[in-house]
């Protein structure tokens, strides 16, 4: 696609990187609105920017690049790439993967560390019922992913929002519902983060927080879970942080958790896990996985046909490119503009953008007033009670929709303002 001059501020958005026609556009992937009815989740609303839900814009997805990874697995895997897979998933995928893992840390990471997963969403309802059965509570941050709290809320387990800031994490407040939760269930609990690009406030919790979380873990003999769907995505030369498992001083008690749909697909429904091994065993012997093999097993071998080249990781850094840009759209447009007692915290990676609220202001009475000016975004308390803020996604719209979005968010935060 060549570079689109703005008819408003006179930029060029950089020219994407061709991968051999990889990208689908939004004139080639639907042929009309109507046309994936029913089929895909959600849809475009006429006339509404919609900076709500966390997809990625279906332009960067790589619809002839996976088209000819299917080709690859086909022809260097045959029928094995539509039998029943590896319970652990398939052998050259998680090879892969364990070496990406272990290039962002000193403990060492081979295929038997990791597991593949029919992506995250199955990964967090396969571990919400082993805990159901163990009876224990999960602990999550004040602000978390609303949707997976209630994979494990639909599964019987207890959550609980542990109080802290937005942009970090209380240790003294943690060791507390630890003890709390142990005194009720008698078991120690689970642990559920999302240390890195964080859904929803986009915040990195520091080095020290990290090891002061890990030691509480570990002390308690709770189960960390770490959600890293977004670590890939990092957009400053510094990258992301390596993954809490890296420092833990059990690995069979951190499960992290990755996922190929931010950064790919999401309808692969691709994602992988990394633990100890014992801890990996034990999972990929589920009675499940037994019967029918590891999950979504020929996407995954799409994936590893795309591991055979050098295609993959190209990919991967032209959607960083492509999203660190349009991050950058998205505040520029912002920063400077916004009334008194709004901030925007400027994300180092990921899909969101939040913007803390004054106290005044209702985040959905002003979700309420910004769809009638046409911009959708996400609630602050979708993700926890003590939100004083809204979510803003950068990733599903390009450029200038991105600009357009933004002035008509302003528009409606000055309203609310106004109406105060």
């Amino acid at each position: 696609m060549a570079d689109v001059p703005d008819g408003d501020s006179g930029r060029e958005y950089p020219r994407r990187r061709p991968l051999g026609g990889t990208f689908m556009t939004a004139d080639t992937n639907t042929g009309s609105s109507g046309a994936l009815a029913g089929v895909v989740q959600g849809g475009p609303r006429a006339g509404m920017v919609d900076l709500g839900p966390g997809y990625l814009d279906a332009d960067l997805v790589p619809v002839t690049l996976i088209g000819r990874w299917a080709t690859v697995a086909l022809e260097h895997w045959g029928a094995g790439a539509l039998a029943y897979g590896a319970d652990a998933g398939p052998l050259p995928l998680r090879a892969f993967l364990a070496a990406r893992v272990a290039a962002l840390g000193a403990t060492a990471c081979g295929p038997d560390n990791v597991m593949t997963t029919g992506g995250t969403s199955q990964a967090l309802d396969y571990l919400a019922a082993r805990l159901s059965r163990e009876g224990r509570v999960v602990l999550t941050e004040a602000l978390t992913y609303d949707l997976g709290r209630l994979i494990f809320e639909e599964r019987g387990v207890r959550t609980v929002a542990v109080t802290g800031p937005a942009d970090d994490l209380d240790p003294a407040e943690f060791a507390h519902a630890i003890k709390q939760a142990v005194r009720v269930t008698g078991q120690p609990p689970a642990l559920y983060l999302i240390p890195t690009f964080h859904n929803p406030t986009g915040r990195v919790i520091s080095a020290d927080r990290g090891t002061e979380i890990l030691t509480l873990a570990h002390e308690a003999g709770a189960l960390l879970i770490e959600d890293q769907a977004y670590a890939g995505l990092s957009y400053e030369p510094a990258g992301p942080p390596p993954p809490l498992w890296h420092s833990a001083p059990d690995p069979e008690r951190v499960i992290s958790l990755y996922s190929f749909a931010k950064c790919l697909a999401p309808g692969l429904r691709v994602g992988w896990l990394v633990s100890g091994e014992r801890a990996v065993a034990g999972l990929a012997a589920d009675a499940t996985r037994r019967s029918g093999g590891g999950p979504s097993h020929f996407a995954a071998m799409v994936i590893a046909g795309g591991c055979l080249t050098s295609e993959l990781d190209e990919h991967v850094a032209t959607v960083r490119e492509q999203l660190g840009h349009r991050r950058d759209v998205l505040l520029a447009a912002l920063e400077g503009h916004l009334p008194d007692g709004f901030l925007v915290r400027r994300p180092a990676g990921g899909f969101f953008a939040w913007i803390d609220v004054p106290k005044a202001v209702d985040d959905e009475a002003l979700l309420r007033d910004a769809e009638h000016a046409g911009v959708s975004f996400a609630a602050g308390r979708r993700f926890g009670a003590s939100a004083r803020g809204v979510r803003l996604c950068f990733a599903a719209c390009g450029p200038r929709m991105l600009e357009q979005g933004a002035t008509r968010f302003l528009h409606a935060c000055q309203m609310a303002v106004a109406c105060d």
